[in-house]
């Protein structure tokens, strides 16, 4: 009598559950990850300076000398805008480069690192501190290098929100090496 209400059950159990078996075909995934969008970022910057009442300050320095002048929103533009072509976050861009984000106390900032994995990319290393309150821009590092046949150049990117931005080239060919930096700031009037 025990096996008529055993078996019964049993043959319930084993026919419900019904394992699907795994789906072996890939399906193609879309790469959602977001990186930070510099160009916005500078497009802002250089609107903030744009509908500011500021005085605007470029100082160009070699090895053997320094100027300094006052140059005008338009000269602004052009010198900011080369920061436009660093832009990563672009999807056929952004494939070669590899984001860590980490919480640096020290600075009260998260640092967002971008490496690119290829030598021919031009931006080799990007990093973005963000404020950990507010979660703005801080402050942008950027290195490049490109080699062209009989020279090298490194240049050094970095802007600190609402205040400067300043490019460092150093230039190596078979002659020697030669450094020069343009730091560009504006300040109220």
């Amino acid at each position: 009598m025990n096996y008529a209400r055993v078996i019964p059950f049993l043959l319930i159990v084993l026919f419900s559950c019904k394992n699907k078996p795994a789906n072996s075909s890939a399906k193609a995934v879309s790469d959602s990850s977001k990186f930070y969008p510099l160009s916005e970022f500078i497009q802002e910057q250089m609107a903030y300076v744009d509908l500011r009442n500021f005085e605007i300050y470029q100082k160009h320095q070699t090895a053997t000398k320094t100027d300094s002048s006052m140059i005008s929103k338009e000269q602004f533009k052009q010198l900011a805008a080369s920061f436009l072509t660093f832009d990563i976050s672009k999807p056929d861009k952004k494939i070669t480069y590899t984001e860590t984000v980490f919480h640096d106390l020290s600075t009260a900032s998260y640092t967002l690192n971008y490496k690119t994995s290829q030598t021919t990319d031009l931006v080799k290393n990007m990093d973005i501190l963000l404020d950990e309150q507010t979660k703005m821009v801080k402050r942008v590092f950027i290195v490049s290098e490109l080699q062209k046949a009989d020279s090298s150049i490194m240049e050094h990117h970095s802007w600190t929100a609402n205040k400067q931005f300043q490019i460092t080239r150093t230039v190596e060919t078979a002659s020697g090496r030669s450094n020069e930096t343009t730091t560009v700031y504006w300040i109220r009037k």
